[in-house]
């Protein structure tokens, strides 16, 4: 398993829980006030949110790897985390601030070339989400 520094963990574990956070606050207004299609939006949301959640916690789990934390630890933290809500949003920033215990590369780490087709893949994290709930909302 490959490992993410600060700057992928911010562009493939931040960023994609406050898109994550921003669908949700999308889902409440349409259920609230929404008019049209709202119910196959609400699907695509929540779908939408839980795809970026799960990609957050891998990151959180590349992330702890990064810092030396085992696997199984980071894992059970983040399952604790989430159960307590907010507490996983403290979890990230942790994440996010903390300094690599072990400065050296891994032997794990992922090849350079493979790296920019990785960093496309982040602003695809962020956008798809919308367009498809453009779509659902737009769709009879």
């Amino acid at each position: 398993m490959h490992r993410h520094h600060r700057g992928h963990f911010v562009a493939f574990g931040l960023l994609p829980v406050l898109n994550a956070v921003a669908l949700l606050i999308q889902g409440l207004n349409l259920s609230t006030h929404g008019m049209g299609n709202t119910g196959r939006s609400l699907v695509v949301i929540l779908v939408a949110a839980a795809v970026s959640l799960l990609c957050a916690t891998v990151s959180a789990v590349k992330r702890g790897r990064d810092l030396g934390y085992p696997t199984l630890t980071t894992s059970l933290a983040i399952v604790a985390s989430l159960m307590l809500g907010p507490v996983f949003l403290v979890l990230l920033v942790y994440l996010a601030f903390a300094k690599t215990a072990d400065p050296a590369p891994s032997a794990a780490g992922a090849p350079g070339a493979s790296m920019g087709i990785q960093w496309l893949w982040a602003p695809v994290l962020l956008v798809a989400p919308w367009m498809a709930l453009l779509v659902a909302s737009a769709l009879p």
